[in-house]
């Protein structure tokens, strides 16, 4: 594929996003917020944008340091004065508080942390997402009012996570009602657990590390992170523990709903890929949904994706994502 040809696409992909995600609307103000690495996605982003009827604005950040996730001050209250934001950026800016108070001010929109040019072409972006928007309700639905739920895998995973109280949130995709919030490639079901005990076996990708050639195994007792063991994970413990001690936090249990997106060493597609599981650590205090569990606010949230025939048990019961599609 010719540059020209491959930009091309990446405008396509870009038009996709305004129209059939966002449905952005006549005169909306769309804020397009990136940081240095990500200059090239946002200005197409900013030039698909000028192609509609709405007003665009182009805002750029200096990366965040590891420590930090939240943006600049003016950045914040730009997010909450807009009508629709999208934040494709290096670092994730999903669980910030910037992003919680944008949607409560009425902003609706997208992170995509990570996202390549390549993912802006094909997978996840271009799922039906009323289609997942249905299926993942449907699941939530189904889990809400659990006590427990156990996730196992032909690989080793054996936890048990208590979830008692709390609302599962169904990330749709789709974003066109105020205040509405996904990241993109979108299509997951989550929930922050109030405890979780066992085994924890990572076999797909892992933020930091990417696409894994062999499993991590990972004890988690009183929902925190207390061991690991496996090719990269002294260097992932390096990483996790500058954070601090609460940067262990088991703060989700995740169930990819898109049937369009493929495991590519991204998290923020591999995390949604149907048939897969993942758990997240660190910080818990910008889920989606409620929960009654301790809250812990903390500068990292980085997730782990099962892909060896996960199955998860909600209060003894096989339930299988698949089946909210045919629903």
């Amino acid at each position: 594929m010719s540059h020209s040809e491959r930009g091309k696409d990446v405008a396509r992909g870009c038009a996709h996003v305004f129209r059939d995600v966002l449905r952005v609307r006549a005169r909306e103000e769309v804020l397009i917020l990136v940081d240095d690495p990500m200059l090239s996605i946002g200005w197409a982003f900013y030039e698909a944008a000028r192609e509609t009827d709405c007003a665009p604005v182009w805002m750029v950040i200096p990366t965040p340091g590891p420590l930090s996730k939240e943006p600049p001050a003016i950045a914040a209250q730009a997010l909450r004065e807009t009508d629709v934001f999208i934040i494709p950026t290096s670092k994730g800016m999903t669980h910030t508080r910037a992003r919680r108070e944008a949607c409560a001010a009425g902003a609706r929109g997208l992170t995509l942390p990570g996202i390549t040019k390549t993912m802006l072409t094909r997978g996840g972006v271009f799922a039906d997402y009323a289609v997942v928007a249905r299926a993942a309700e449907r699941l939530a639905r189904r889990l809400n009012g659990t006590k427990e739920v156990r996730v196992v895998s032909d690989v080793g995973t054996d936890l048990i996570f208590d979830v008692h109280g709390g609302e599962w949130f169904a990330e749709r995709g789709l974003c066109t009602e105020r205040g509405e919030f996904s990241n993109l490639p979108g299509g997951e079901v989550s929930m922050a657990p109030v405890g979780a005990e066992g085994t924890l076996v990572i076999d797909g990708s892992l933020s930091t590390l990417g696409l894994l050639n062999s499993t991590l195994r990972f004890t988690v007792e009183g929902r925190r992170i207390t061991a690991g063991e496996g090719e990269g994970a002294a260097k992932f413990w390096r990483y996790v523990e500058q954070f601090g001690p609460d940067a262990f936090n088991v703060a989700e249990i995740g169930i990819g709903m898109n049937p369009r997106a493929e495991m590519i060493g991204t998290i923020l597609e591999d995390e949604k890929k149907l048939g897969t599981v993942h758990v997240g650590i660190g910080d818990n205090s910008n889920m989606g949904g409620k929960t009654i569990g301790r809250l812990v606010s903390v500068e990292v949230h980085l997730d782990g994706v099962m892909t060896a025939n996960p199955r998860l048990y909600a209060d003894g019961e096989l339930v299988d994502p698949q089946r909210f599609f045919d629903a």
